[in-house]
């Protein structure tokens, strides 16, 4: 099997699958690797590195550039590989636009699966893959039992050159910070985050909620509107993204009780989480093991997930902060399943500010044991995983 690498779907510093993607690329290059063997199907986002490593990636570029615009002006065309091309892959096997036109041997299944659903149509998609990864038990769990093809579990990590604790500026010593991230949409949960902050706020209004919740796209209002936990959703911006500011206002908060973060690119957040006295995420549905979620827990932030999907495995195998109260999620009329979703109590996500909040010497000794046992979930270890399977032909790793 050659050596050579391919992944279809856009590289960026900004979003999971683009972080996902990018660190692939730089274990395939640790490990010896060229960048000439490395094939970018589509032309890169905006991404923030160390000099050192954009430097070494930058002669992926201009093919990538040639490749997309060939792709772009010529619809009809598909490019095939004698080598492992990597594929995003979502509910129903749908994956990135584009990625079907672009085939390799082996084709590998990236899955991040969130709605349990598989039709003729998924099952015809997935018969294209020779192999699926999954970065979670439970989407492990739920590809082996469709019997699609073999399924290798391979998790995601965290940079721990970036992500472990360091001091705090004191910037912000007078306030209580409270981090939630992840793209504003139903299924991170961030009506929950809201609710029990305004209940905490008013009891604490030294507390300060820190937010990265931007999203391309305006997320379905109706699913929120079943919640009943906040007013509506943000209105899309003029240029891209979400005017996050305008509704925090129509919510009730006051402007000095949060900060809404842009985009942000992966190698700036270390120094945002780090001011942070907690993180909170009572998401719905991870199909992975939630990312930002773990970089929180590599910078000793003290942390709280939701016990549901691909997040019971930080609890499980690592001992985050869990949120048990798991309800049954109220979906929207274009939702084809929430099976196995989870709706955290507001009033437990209140709780864990509170505990935080009175007891923080002893929360920072917890999440610290929790940051020494994310230093074996760094991405170079993992993604070499990844590679032996995809790259070198191995069946066990």
């Amino acid at each position: 099997m050659s050596s050579s690498l391919a992944i279809s779907w856009v590289i960026s510093t900004v979003s999971g699958y683009g972080i996902y993607g990018l660190q692939i690329l730089m274990q395939y290059l640790r490990r010896g690797g060229n960048a000439q063997d490395v094939i970018l199907t589509s032309e890169l986002l905006s991404t923030t590195l160390p000099p050192l490593e954009q430097e070494k990636i930058a002669p992926l570029f201009p093919l990538a550039n040639k490749i997309d615009t060939y792709l772009k002006n010529n619809p009809d065309q598909t490019l095939r590989f004698k080598h492992a091309v990597l594929h995003g892959s979502g509910t129903d096997f749908v994956g990135f636009q584009g990625q079907d036109r672009v085939w390799g041997e082996p084709n590998v299944a990236c899955t991040a699966i969130e709605n349990l659903v598989c039709t003729p149509h998924g099952r015809k998609i997935a018969k294209n893959y020779d192999m699926f990864i999954a970065i979670s038990r439970w989407n492990a769990e739920y590809l082996k039992s469709l019997d699609v093809g073999p399924v290798h579990l391979c998790y995601q990590g965290i940079d721990p050159a970036l992500f472990h604790p360091a001091p705090a500026t004191g910037l912000y010593r007078n306030r209580f910070l409270i981090f939630s991230g992840g793209k504003f949409e139903y299924r991170k949960g961030q009506d929950i985050v809201l609710a029990a902050f305004k209940r905490f706020h008013a009891k604490h209004p030294e507390s300060l909620l820190v937010t990265c919740w931007q999203n391309l796209s305006k997320p379905e209002a109706e699913a929120f509107d079943h919640a009943g936990h906040c007013d509506g959703v943000p209105d899309a911006a003029s240029d891209f993204g979400l005017q996050m500011k305008p509704w925090f206002f129509k919510q009730g908060l006051s402007a000095d009780s949060f900060i809404d973060l842009p985009f942000t690119h992966n190698l700036l957040m270390p120094a945002v989480l780090r001011e942070c006295d907690m993180a909170v995420f009572p998401n719905r549905c991870e199909g992975g093991t939630n990312l930002v979620a773990m970089e929180a827990m590599a910078c000793g932030v003290p942390t709280y997930v939701s016990y549901n999907t691909g997040q019971k495995d930080l609890v499980d195998l690592i001992g985050c902060g869990s949120f048990r109260s798991q309800g049954v999620v109220k979906p929207s009329n274009s939702m084809k399943t929430v099976e196995d979703w989870g709706e955290t109590e507001v009033d437990e996500v209140v709780q864990a500010m509170e505990r935080t909040y009175t007891n923080r010497a002893q929360s920072r000794l917890a999440a610290a044991d929790v940051a020494t046992k994310m230093r074996d979930w760094a991405w170079s270890d993992l993604n070499e995983k990844l590679l032996q399977i995809v790259c070198d032909g191995k069946t066990e790793v």
